[in-house]
């Protein structure tokens, strides 16, 4: 039996070392960062990006439209509070119980002190004074009908949210119910 020698060397030169990554590794690295971004998104969520009052009332704006949507989405009715005394605007949901509603109420937004609640008018209530004020988003797309009324230093605002309207309308004005007739 004779011995055969085998040249590797002419086979290693023409093999060429792939660097990089593979499928397999890229797809694990993408789902690490995912998650993480997926937690520290409620984090994103506390951060201010307008603190200026201007800003807070689109933020009031935004909210209202999304509470809109997503009780359609969610099949979930939503409360939004506004509280004119202190202030303060939270949410609440049905499926709630009383420790987790007393938990919306504390971490709700409280609006700088450049801009005040003066009150909210609905269709055949006229009452006024500070208190606490519910507005309904409804799971089958519609709404209260309801008029909150700020005041941004020396401007008025009005921010109407109409049943079935998709967005809420924003008017650099006192707006009353009976102009909306």
């Amino acid at each position: 039996m004779g011995k055969t020698k085998i040249s590797t060397a002419g086979s290693l030169s023409s093999c060429k070392k792939i660097s990089g990554f593979t499928l397999i590794e890229l797809i694990v690295v993408i789902s690490i960062v995912a998650l993480l971004l997926s937690f520290s998104f409620p984090l994103f969520r506390d951060i201010r990006l307008f603190s200026d009052a201007a800003g807070q009332v689109g933020d009031i704006a935004r909210l209202m439209d999304d509470l809109k949507k997503r009780a359609v989405e969610q099949q979930v009715d939503f409360l939004m509070h506004v509280d004119t005394k202190s202030g303060r605007l939270w949410v609440s949901d049905a499926a709630m119980n009383d420790e987790e509603k007393e938990t919306a109420k504390e971490k709700g937004v409280r609006l700088s002190e450049e801009l005040t609640i003066l009150d909210v008018e609905f269709p055949g209530i006229r009452e006024t004074g500070p208190r606490e004020h519910r507005i309904r988003f409804r799971k089958q797309g519609y709404s209260d009908f309801a008029l909150i009324h700020l005041m941004d230093r020396e401007n008025n605002i009005t921010l109407r949210i109409e049943p079935f309207l998709s967005r809420v309308q924003v008017f650099n004005k006192h707006v009353y119910l009976e102009d909306c007739i």
